[in-house]
């Protein structure tokens, strides 16, 4: 299993980052933010003379490279600029993921994409960069070493406590995805269980289990009944975080972990 681990935001310029590529975005009208414009004039104006000539075109996720003295730069199609929200930016941020992988990029400097500074829209992208590099390789018969990933990613402008929040958001969905990638006899309810009490010892949440004599014994009779069929002991988590006052409701989230073949 595999997704990308570092990300970083700076202020500095993209052509002052060492990197293995750099990406810009454009829309489909061919305008293109501050940073953009600057990595256009370093490749002599090579990306707006594309556009002109239609050979690139801004349509979103449309992935064009061009050639720095440097390195490669892959230019993101943004689409239309009044339609440019939080999923675009997610969608971009995949998009630019997988493509670094594909072309064995394993450090891309991007631009915050459309020019936009605000928390959601970092968020999003750092959503969509861990996302689209997630890979689960724990049964390819293909070999370490032939497995490439994407290790870094410096994001130039935007919000830090975006890319903050997307980044665990990401991370935290890659973790439970792992999990439902295992076949049943690896993600048994037991080891779920295990994991949720690791969680609890990191992030300071109370974690109980309880088993079938205890979840028969306080009347849920019904999972009781599900699990009645397997070898699998079956396991009801709680996990409980007081992080806030004690005068706000608490919120309850209530899931269903299935760890056989469905």
């Amino acid at each position: 299993m595999a997704h990308l681990s570092i990300l970083k935001h700076t202020t500095d310029s993209l052509d002052s980052i060492k990197a293995d590529a750099i990406s810009i975005g454009i829309f489909k009208d061919g305008s293109m933010s501050s940073r953009g414009k600057a990595v256009d004039n370093m490749l002599n104006g090579q990306i707006s003379s594309a556009y002109k000539r239609g050979d690139i075109k801004g349509k979103h996720s449309e992935t064009t490279i061009f050639y720095a003295e440097n390195g490669p730069v892959i230019v993101i199609g943004l689409g239309k600029a009044d339609n440019f929200e939080t999923e675009c930016i997610r969608k971009i941020g995949g998009t630019l993921a997988k493509k670094a992988i594909s072309k064995k990029y394993a450090h891309v400097a991007c631009e915050n994409f459309g020019g936009k500074a605000s928390v959601p829209f970092g968020r999003a992208l750092a959503e969509g960069l861990v996302l689209g590099s997630y890979q689960f390789n724990d049964y390819m018969t293909k070999k370490k070493d032939e497995l490439f990933e994407l290790k870094k990613v410096t994001v130039s402008g935007g919000s830090r406590d975006g890319l903050d929040k997307g980044s665990i958001i990401g991370n935290g969905v890659c973790f439970a995805r792992n999990l439902g990638n295992h076949p049943g006899n690896v993600t048994t309810p037991t080891r779920l269980a295990n994991e949720a009490k690791k969680i609890g010892r990191r992030g300071k949440m109370k974690v109980t289990v309880f088993d079938r004599k205890k979840f028969t014994e306080i009347g849920m009779g019904a999972l009781a009944g599900v699990a009645a069929g397997t070898d699998e002991p079956p396991k009801f988590i709680l996990m409980e975080y007081w992080g806030t006052k004690k005068s706000v409701k608490p919120k309850v989230l209530v899931g269903k972990g299935l760890t056989f073949d469905s």
